[in-house]
């Protein structure tokens, strides 16, 4: 026997168009930094020198190019704060 699906949501057409939920919470949530990595990736060009240089600094920090990135990232994030 197929079982009928019923709408839980009283959310009208317009509510759903201007972005409004069901459990107004407007509460920010703060994107956690331990995460799991699946949210975005971001493919970057190099020119030589600056390959090299994260080659370099790869291997004098003993972490991986994506490391590297990742960790300027939080430095300027903080400087800037």
């Amino acid at each position: 026997m197929i079982k009928r699906r019923t709408p839980t949501t009283t959310l009208t057409e317009d509510d759903f168009v201007n972005g409004v939920t069901t459990d107004q919470s407007n509460e920010t949530t703060k994107p956690d930094p331990k995460a799991p990595r699946k949210f975005k990736s971001h493919t970057l060009p190099l020119n030589e020198y600056e390959y090299n240089l994260l080659v370099e600094l790869a291997d004098k920090y003993g972490q991986t190019h994506s490391g590297i990135i990742r960790y300027a990232l939080k430095q300027l994030a903080l400087k800037s704060n």
